[in-house]
């Protein structure tokens, strides 16, 4: 049986964007967001993170110091009752020709669906900041929740997603009412 499942970008919607989040140390949460899981895990949702990290591919950080990060988040989530399916992640950098994983590629919803089986895409949601994760799920046929950031602006957005919110937790709700 297929699932439907809540694609989350990570820096900027997860957690605050302060640019190559890649320690414990600088990890903060976005207002709210454990809370905008919790709704979506609650309303049937299989929670998986989408991350283009290019630091990697610049030397800024290994994918180890990304790994251990991602450990900490979820044990974090882990204690308030939500659990993250999967995090799929590019390390590749931006200008890199032959990557198929950056948003607003397929890729990583690929190797989400190699770890968690299959999913529902036309019933599944991306929430992310940037009009990249607007344009991952065009291209992998999923809804899209935009969130409001220095990122874009929305007259001049080339992809135009389903609805924009302030927040994760925002957006949850917005899903939640659109899927009741």
């Amino acid at each position: 049986m297929s699932k439907k499942v809540a694609f989350l970008d990570r820096d900027g919607t997860i957690n605050v964007d302060h640019g190559y989040v890649f320690e414990i140390g600088g990890w903060e949460w976005c207002e709210g967001a454990t809370l905008g899981m919790k709704l979506l895990q609650e309303a049937g949702f299989t929670l998986a993170v989408v991350t283009n990290q290019s630091g990697i591919a610049q030397g800024l950080y290994t994918e180890a110091d990304m790994r251990k990060l991602h450990e900490h988040m979820k044990r974090l989530l882990l204690e308030e009752g939500v659990e993250i399916a999967h995090i799929a992640f590019c390390p590749h950098d931006r200008n890199q020709s032959d990557c198929d994983c950056r948003k607003p590629k397929a890729g990583m919803a690929k190797q989400i669906e190699a770890n968690i089986g299959p999913i529902d895409y036309a019933a599944s949601w991306i929430i992310g900041d940037k009009e990249a994760d607007v344009g991952f799920g065009k291209n992998v046929g999923t809804h899209t929740a935009l969130l409001k950031s220095d990122y874009w602006q929305a007259d001049t957005l080339k992809d135009k997603p389903d609805f924009m919110a302030a927040s994760l937790f925002e957006a949850a709700k917005e899903i939640v009412i659109r899927n009741a």
